[in-house]
């Protein structure tokens, strides 16, 4: 006589059809090779297929199982043989940081929609590390005390001498005994400075007198959306941060290897291409999307439409916060040169080609792409990017806020570029040609120092005449151009706050906390100062969460050198003194402000 199978045997016979392909990822010690032995175990793999993930690059010797392949950037596939268990050891560096662990695991099988995989972590157990300096306040905090701090305070109602200085900028405000205020101020940026110090101040006001000005005319916020997306709102709670520490550029990094995050009308493709993100196919082919970027997700939209760009220019100037935009060239420029390839495929113009078919250049770029330098010496290049720059400049008018500058990178074109033909001379090809665009339309440029670097003398003089600044990021400065302070040492945000594997962030640098933004002194560097700026890159972000642990509190350290930037400190004990006076504030006034926020951010062991 027939039975049915027992329910729970037809539950074990159901779940052993349907396994779920997984991942689980060892971490391993440190052997005498220098090196690390790591393990990675696939389970209920189907014959075949293909896995992909993501890694900051590592040359990988392999012990047991099929090879890892690099693809792109920090992408890494492997063809899996058999059915079932595959496993994989293989030498790579000691991980620095959990965060550094491959991730986003994905299950390619042709003919099948893509499956994101389940990971398990085993990371070593490590010994306990004293990397951060404890905090015991000894500074009672004043109610005249915000960040940045006041330069001038008089409690009481007694006349305060004015100091004689009135930059832009420059506030006074006298508080009499009933609260009644009194604001004086130099121009728009002093009234709404005059007004965020008189937010901050705590109630009931004291009697007092305030006068202060910013050192600096430029305090600026650098936002990498391209490798972690942000959203809008997300924009718009930064742009909000900005406002009360007084910062009042947000260079807006829109355009670089692995996105392009602005609607270019013209090019549909920038968008409808190069701000998507899905896996190649079996052949390795982008053919409908960028490959994924180092956060590896896919199917994911990652750009402003227009409308969206001109609200966050509009909400940003209402805060006296001017909107830079980048477009990384003419290295890290893969977005575009994939972006308009497409359109080339759909419309057949090949008048504005980012890329040279016959360019047999062998590269490698510092975030391990090799495909990612325009072909500067196409006439396309100027035409496509004199149409962004028309568009650009459209969307300012529109939204009714000035456009300071384009900002164009100009950094890290990696040796073996351009190969066969002159370096040098296609340099200043690029320049020129970037200049012309800028001197036709009236507007100014920006980029990293590396743009400034190798010209000739006439094309330096040239360049002057039409650069907004450089930032300085790896050097001292450079002589004879105007400069913002963005040394990685002291203002990259993305840089792990210590050594302690939980942290997220890179370390090529070092390490940048509060105290070590906060002891950033400009006297120390060359050519013309107008100012400071933070710089948030998100290759490891992976949430607003991330976002706002790496900015608070160490972009207070930026902010403080940016409105104050003269320093007196002769010894260690006048360095310790004001950070613990600085530090002593951010806790008493800013970190309730990100409680009731609910925003993530580091504290100090002790408080």
């Amino acid at each position: 006589m027939y039975k049915k199978p027992h329910f729970f045997l037809m539950l074990l016979l159901s779940v052993a059809c349907t396994r779920v392909p997984t991942a689980e990822w060892t971490e391993g010690p440190k052997q005498d090779n220098g090196q690390a032995l790591h393990t990675l175990v696939l389970r209920n793999m189907p014959q075949g297929s293909r896995v992909w993930f993501q890694e900051l690059f590592d040359g990988k010797t392999m012990v047991e199982g099929p090879a890892m392949k690099h693809y792109q950037g920090t992408s890494w596939y492997i063809d899996i043989p058999n059915n079932g268990t595959v496993t994989l050891k293989y030498y790579g560096r000691p991980l620095p940081r959990h965060s550094w662990a491959p991730e986003a695991f994905i299950l390619q099988e042709k003919g099948k929609p893509n499956r994101m995989m389940e990971v398990q972590y085993h990371f070593l157990e490590q010994p306990a590390k004293a990397t951060e300096e404890g905090f015991s306040c000894q500074y009672e905090v004043q109610p005249a005390d915000i960040i940045p701090q006041v330069k001038r305070i008089q409690y009481g109602t007694d006349p305060m001498e004015p100091s004689g200085t009135r930059p832009s900028g420059w506030y006074r405000i006298t508080i009499d005994a009933a609260e009644e205020t009194k604001v004086e101020a130099n121009d728009e940026d002093g009234q709404f400075h005059a007004q965020t110090t008189l937010d901050k101040l705590p109630r009931p006001l004291q009697p007092m007198t305030l006068e202060d000005w910013p050192d600096m005319l430029y305090r600026g916020f650098m936002l990498d959306v391209v490798r972690d997306f942000r959203s809008v709102d997300e924009v718009l709670q930064i742009i909000d941060l900005m406002a009360s520490w007084k910062l009042n550029a947000l260079h807006f990094h829109l355009a670089d290897d692995e996105s392009w995050c602005l609607e270019i009308k013209a090019f549909p493709e920038l968008t409808t291409y190069g701000a998507h993100h899905a896996l190649p196919d079996w052949n390795l082919q982008e053919s409908s999307a960028l490959k994924p970027t180092a956060n590896g997700r896919i199917g994911n939209v990652t750009f402003y439409t227009a409308e969206e760009y001109k609200r966050i220019l509009h909400y940003a100037w209402e805060r006296r916060i001017a909107v830079i935009p980048e477009f990384d060239t003419p290295g890290h420029s893969r977005a575009s040169i994939k972006a308009m390839q497409a359109y080339e495929k759909r419309t057949g113009d090949t008048s504005l080609r980012l890329q040279d078919p016959a360019d047999t250049s062998h590269y490698w770029s510092a975030q391990d792409y090799t495909d990612n330098v325009l072909s500067v010496y196409l006439p396309s290049v100027y035409k496509f990017y004199g149409t962004v720059f028309d568009e650009v400049i459209q969307l300012h008018k529109e939204a009714g806020v000035p456009l300071p500058a384009i900002h164009i990178g100009g950094d890290e074109v990696p040796e073996g570029a351009w190969s066969g033909r002159d370096r040098h001379a296609l340099k200043e090809q690029f320049t020129k040609g970037m200049l012309d665009l800028a001197e036709k339309r009236g507007i100014c440029l920006a980029g990293w120092e590396d743009m400034a670097r190798g010209l000739e003398p006439e094309t330096q003089e040239r360049l002057k005449q039409s650069l907004y600044f450089l930032n300085v990021w790896n050097s001292e400065g450079i002589e004879d151009f105007p400069v913002v302070l963005s040394p990685a040492a002291y203002t990259y945000l993305d840089l792990a706050y210590n050594e302690t594997p939980d942290e997220i962030g890179l370390s090529w640098a070092g390490y940048v906390d509060e105290r070590k933004a906060f002891s950033l002194q400009p006297k120390g560097y060359k050519g013309d100062i107008i100012g400071i700026q933070a710089q948030l890159w998100s290759s490891q972000l992976r949430n607003f969460s991330d976002v706002t642990y790496q900015m608070l509190p160490k972009a207070l350290g930026v902010a403080e050198r940016a409105w104050n930037a003269q320093t007196e400190w002769s010894t260690e004990t006048e360095t310790n003194a004001d950070f613990e006076q600085f530090y002593s504030i951010i806790v008493a006034r800013e970190m309730p402000l990100w409680k009731k926020k609910g925003y993530v951010f580091k504290k100090r062991n002790a408080e």
